[in-house]
C-alpha cells in the first residue's frame, strides 16, 4: 500500500508538471469518451434495453405495404379489417392486438384540452403481459359498440393531469363530450411503440365495418410456443396473396410481411445507421487515445535519463513500468469521470429531443449498460496510450541513456518509427470519420431540402380533435367542419383557412390503387397508385397551390352530388400524357370520380430521393368525405403564433368539446419529423470537426517534438551556411510523407464504406461519393498546414545560441 501511495504521489506531480499535456489528454479523452456514452445510449435504447412485455422476442408486428414500394418508407400498419383475418387463419399466432392512435379532447373547468390517446382491442394488455397498478384491464364486454364507457390512464397522466389521487379507479372523464370511468392506471414507464399515449379507450369498432384501405392500425400477434420466425412470415405471406384475390378492388397489389418487435425494429438499415454512427464517435475516442500515445512516448523520450537513472540506483522493471501505467491510469480514471459527466448532459439532451418521437421504452438514458460501456472503453483506451508507452521506455538501453547526459540529438528509431505510425493510423481513421459522416451528412441535407412546391410561410396547424360520440353520420360529420371553417375564416389575423386529411411534407398521407374507366389501359398485374388526399375547397387558396388545368373544388361539390377528384400533374402526366385529363373517369376505393382538375405537385411525403418525380396525388373533396380526421391549416397575415390562442378559443364556440392537437407551424410541425436526422448531424459533424482537430494536433505534435529533439543537428545546418526554406523543405516533407501515406490508405478503407452508406439510404436520398474526396483535400490542407507551422519552427531557430547550449 505504501508503495502505491508513492507512486500516486509521484504521478500527480509528474501530471501536474507537465501539465499542458495532461490538460489536451484530458479534454480530448472526456469529449471522446462522453460522446461514445452519449450515442451508445441511443444505440442501447433502441436496440438492446429490455422491453417492459412479457418475452418481447415473441411478439410480432403485421405490416401491409405496396409490392413495389421501398423498404423502410412505409409505417408498420395494416387495416383493422386485415387484422381480423390474420387472428381467424393464423395457426402460427396464439394470441392478437391491435392499436390505433386517437387524439382525445378532455372537457376542463375552462375548455377542452387536446390529449394523446388511442383505443386497443381489450386483449391488447394481455397480450403484453402488462397489469395495471391500480384497478383493471379491458373487458370483452367493453370492445363492442354501445359498451361502457371506460378507459385506463398512463402512470404520468395521473400523476400530472389528476394530482395523483389516492383512488383514481371510479374517476369520470369527460372525453369527446361523453363520460369514461376511469378503471385502471399503467405501471408507471409503460408505452407502447407509439409515444405520448395518455389515455387508452377499448377498440369498440367492428373489423367487418370498416373499409379495407383504411390502414391505421399497429396490429400484433403472439408467437405460438413451437413457431420460428420463417413459419410465421410464410403464413402471414399466405395469408396476404388470399386476400389479394378475395378482395382484389383494395388489396391489389398489397402484401404482408411481419417483423419480429424485438430484433426487427428499428428496422436493419436503421441499426445499421446507428452502428455507423457509434463507429464514427469510437473512431474519435482512438484518434484520442493515438494523440495521447504520441504525447506521453514525447514525455517518455524526455524522461529517458530518469528512468535510467531510476534503474541504476535498483529499481526494477515492474516497479518502472507500475509507476508510468500509474500516470496513465489517473488520466484514465480522470477522463472517465469528464465522460461520464459529459455523457450524462448529451444523453439529457437526446432525450428532451427525441421525446416526442421516441415511446418511453426507446428514450436514451444513463442505466447501467451506458455506464458500463463507458467503463468498459475507458480501460480500452487507457490499456492503449498506457501500455505502448511503458514498453517503449525500455526499448533502449539505459547506459545509452546517462552516457548522452544533457545533449539533445536525434531521437531513438524506433520511437519515431512508433510515432509515425500512430499518425498514419490518426489520419485513416479521421479520414473514416470525416468522410462517413460526410456523406451521411449531405444524403440528411437533401431530404431536408426537398423543394416543397408550395408557400410554406406563415401557416398554422392542427389535428383537429372531433367528439366522434355526437357526429356519427356524415351530415353531422360536414355541418362540424362547415362550422369549424366558419370561425376559423372570422378569427382576426387569419387570411384564409382550410381542412386537409393530412399535412404535406409529412407522414400519414394514405396510398391507394385506382382504376382509369377511359380507354383500354392494362396495367398488368398491379393496378397504379397514387396518395390520397381529402380537402376543403379553400386548401388550394390557404397552401398557394398552382391550378394548372380545370378547377379545384367548390362549395357544391358535396355529399349527393357527382363524385370529383383533382389530381397532380404528375399523374397525369404519366397517365393522360396524350390528351388532357379533365373529364377523364378514375374508379377509387369503389366509386367512380370525373377528374375536375390538374394542379401542380407538391412534396406531400418527406421520404422521397431528390430528383425523383413526385409521387402521384389524387384530391378528393372533404365534403363529400367528411368522416375521419382532418388537420386545420390557416395563413396568418403575420406570425402565425400570434393567432393560435384565439383560434382555439374560436373554435370553442362550435363545440366546448371540440379540441386542437399539436397547434404549431408547419415550420415547426416538418422539424419534428427532422429531430433524428437533426440529431445525427449534429453528431456527425460536431466529431467530424473534432477529429480534425486531432489529426492536426496529432501531425503538430509529432513535427514540433521532431524540431524540438534535433535543435542541435538544424543548428549545425544553419551554422554551416543552410538557407531556412530548405530547412522549412526538409521538414515539411515530413509532415506531407505522412499525410500522403495515411490518406492513401484512409481513401482506400472509405471504399468500402461508401458502398454501405449507399445501400443504406437507396430509396431515401442519394450519395455524394464526392464527398470523401473532399474530406480527404481538407484533411491534407490540415496535414499541410501543420507541416509548414512546425517546419517554420525549425527555420526560426537561433544557430549561434543553440550550440552555446548544446
Amino acid at each position: 500500500m505504501l508503495a502505491f501511495l508513492m507512486d500516486l504521489r509521484f504521478a500527480l506531480r509528474t501530471l501536474r508538471k507537465g501539465w499542458w499535456v495532461t490538460a489536451i489528454a484530458l479534454i480530448s479523452l472526456a469529449v471522446a469518451i462522453g460522446g461514445n456514452a452519449t450515442v451508445f445510449s441511443l444505440v442501447n435504447g433502441l436496440m438492446f434495453r429490455p422491453l417492459p412485455y412479457d418475452s418481447p422476442e415473441r411478439l410480432v408486428l403485421f405490416d401491409e405495404d405496396e409490392r413495389d414500394q421501398t423498404s423502410g418508407q412505409g409505417a408498420v400498419s395494416t387495416s383493422l379489417a386485415t387484422f381480423a383475418d390474420i387472428s381467424e387463419r393464423s395457426r402460427t399466432t396464439t394470441a392478437w392486438g391491435a392499436f390505433r392512435p386517437r387524439p382525445l379532447s378532455v372537457r376542463g373547468t375552462e375548455r377542452a384540452d387536446a390529449v394523446g390517446g388511442a383505443v386497443v382491442s381489450t386483449g391488447f394488455f394481455e397480450l403484453l403481459g402488462v397489469s395495471p397498478t391500480h384497478g383493471r384491464v379491458f373487458r370483452p364486454e367493453e370492445g363492442v359498440e354501445g359498451g361502457p364507457r371506460v378507459v385506463i390512464l398512463h402512470h404520468d397522466y395521473w400523476v400530472n393531469s389528476l394530482g395523483m389521487e389516492e383512488e383514481p379507479v371510479g374517476t369520470v372523464l369527460t372525453l369527446d363530450g361523453e363520460p369514461h370511468e376511469v378503471i385502471g392506471v399503467l405501471p408507471e414507464g409503460f408505452d407502447f411503440i407509439v409515444p405520448n399515449v395518455d389515455l387508452w379507450l377499448p377498440l369498440t369498432t367492428s373489423p367487418r365495418s370498416e373499409p379495407r384501405d383504411r390502414r391505421d392500425v399497429i396490429a400484433l400477434g403472439r408467437m405460438s410456443p413451437t413457431a420460428t420466425m420463417e413459419q410465421v412470415r410464410a403464413e402471414v405471406a399466405l395469408i396476404g396473396d388470399q386476400l389479394e384475390a378475395e378482395y382484389s378492388e383494395t388489396q391489389e397489389g398489397w402484401i404482408l410481411d411481419v417483423l419480429n418487435l424485438r430484433y426487427d425494429f428499428p428496422s436493419q438499415n436503421s441499426r445499421t445507421l446507428l452502428w455507423l454512427l457509434q463507429g464514427s464517435v469510437l473512431s474519435v475516442l482512438l484518434i484520442a487515445c493515438v494523440n495521447i500515445t504520441n504525447l506521453l512516448l514525447a514525455r517518455g523520450q524526455e524522461r529517458k535519463q530518469e528512468i535510467a537513472l531510476r534503474t541504476a540506483l535498483g529499481a526494477g522493471r515492474g516497479r518502472i513500468i507500475r509507476q508510468l501505467l500509474t500516470e496513465s491510469s489517473l488520466l484514465t480514471l480522470a477522463g472517465t469521470g469528464g465522460g461520464l459527466a459529459l455523457g450524462w448532459y448529451g444523453i439529457q439532451i437526446l432525450s428532451n429531443r427525441f421525446a416526442p418521437i421516441f415511446a418511453a421504452a426507446y428514450t436514451p438514458v444513463l442505466d447501467l449498460s451506458v455506464v458500463g460501456f463507458t467503463v468498459a472503453i475507458s480501460v480500452l483506451a487507457g490499456l492503449i496510450f498506457g501500455v505502448t508507452p511503458a514498453i517503449q521506455a525500455f526499448r533502449r538501453g539505459h547506459t545509452d541513456a546517462l552516457k548522452e547526459g544533457g545533449q539533445r540529438g536525434s531521437s531513438g528509431g524506433s520511437r519515431k518509427r512508433m510515432s509515425r505510425i500512430l499518425v498514419v493510423c490518426e489520419l485513416v481513421l479521421s479520414l473514416l470519420a470525416l468522410g462517413g459522416g460526410g456523406m451521411l451528412v449531405r444524403s440528411f441535407r437533401q431530404l431536408q431540402n426537398v423543394e416543397a412546391g408550395f408557400d410554406r410561410s406563415n401557416l398554422l396547424t392542427a389535428q383537429v380533435t372531433v367528439p366522434t360520440g355526437r357526429y356519427t353520420t356524415d351530415e353531422e360529420a360536414l355541418i362540424l367542419l362547415d362550422g369549424i371553417l366558419e370561425e376559423s375564416r372570422g378569427v382576426p389575423g387569419i387570411r384564409a383557412a382550410a381542412l386537409v386529411s393530412a399535412l404535406p411534407m409529412g407522414f400519414g398521407t394514405p396510398e391507394d390503387t385506382f382504376r382509369i374507366e377511359s380507354g383500354n389501359v392494362d396495367f398488368g398485374e398491379n393496378a397504379p397508385s397514387a396518395l390520397i388526399l381529402n380537402a376543403s375547397p379553400e386548401y388550394r387558396e390557404t397552401i398557394d397551390l398552382v391550378l394548372l388545368e380545370g378547377r379545384f373544388f367548390s362549395q357544391s361539390d358535396r355529399i349527393g352530388q357527382a363524385p370529383v377528384a383533382v389530381i397532380s400533374r404528375t399523374l397525369s402526366e404519366n397517365h393522360f400524357s396524350d390528351k388532357s385529363a379533365l373529364g377523364e373517369r378514375i374508379r377509387l376505393r369503389g366509386e367512380s370520380r370525373e377528374i375536375v382538375g390538374v394542379v401542380a405537385d407538391v412534396t406531400q411525403t418527406i421520404v422521397q430521393a431528390p430528383g425523383t418525380a413526385h409521387p402521384g396525388l389524387i384530391y378528393l373533396p372533404a365534403a363529400q368525405t367528411p368522416q375521419g380526421g382532418y388537420f386545420l391549416m390557416a395563413r396568418a397575415e403575420g406570425d402565425p403564433r400570434g393567432v393560435a390562442d384565439p383560434l382555439r378559443t374560436s373554435l370553442q364556440h362550435v363545440d366546448p368539446d371540440l379540441a386542437l392537437n399539436q397547434l404549431l407551424t408547419l415550420d415547426e410541425v416538418i422539424s419534428q419529423f427532422y429531430i433524428g436526422i437533426e440529431v445525427l448531424n449534429a453528431i456527425l459533424t460536431g466529431f467530424g470537426l473534432m477529429a480534425l482537430l486531432l489529426a492536426a494536433l496529432g501531425v503538430y505534435g509529432v513535427l514540433a517534438h521532431s524540431v524540438n529533439r534535433r535543435r542541435r543537428e538544424i543548428g549545425v545546418r544553419l551554422a554551416v551556411g543552410a538557407k531556412g526554406r530548405e530547412v522549412v523543405r526538409l521538414f515539411a516533407n515530413e509532415g506531407l510523407r505522412l499525410g500522403i501515406i495515411g490518406l492513401g490508405i484512409g481513401l482506400l478503407s472509405t471504399l468500402p464504406l461508401s458502398i454501405l452508406i449507399q445501400s443504406l439510404m437507396e430509396g431515401v436520398s442519394t450519395v455524394e461519393w464526392n464527398t470523401v474526396f473532399f474530406a480527404g483535400a481538407v484533411l491534407f490542407g490540415v496535414v499541410l498546414l501543420a507541416s509548414v507551422v512546425s517546419a517554420s519552427k525549425a527555420a526560426s531557430v537561433d544557430p549561434v545560441q543553440t550550440l552555446k547550449n548544446e
